[in-house]
């Protein structure tokens, strides 16, 4: 697939992962490029602070052998809030 991609780097750790914008629509919805860098972490050092997201435009020959993230599942996680009341 050619076209442009989502580049997200972790300028702490120096990691970078290139996505698929439609994968990022589904996770995210359709959120501004600014804005998506605050809603991601990294996964080795689990900051949000570090990271940068760009759109990347790919050609023909850049595409061989590129490595991309491709979205498998969305797993929704229940958190239970709790809280301390005096009776």
């Amino acid at each position: 697939m050619l076209g442009q991609y989502v580049k997200i780097t972790c300028r702490w750790c120096k990691i970078t992962r290139t996505y698929r914008p439609l994968d990022i629509l589904k996770l995210v919805g359709d959120v501004h490029v600014l804005k998506l860098q605050h809603r991601f972490r990294c996964e080795k050092c689990k900051r949000k602070d570090y990271m940068e997201v760009e759109f990347k435009s790919v050609m023909g020959s850049e595409i061989v052998g590129m490595q991309i993230r491709e979205l498998v599942e969305i797993r929704m996680v229940k958190k239970p809030i709790w809280r301390d009341r005096k009776l």
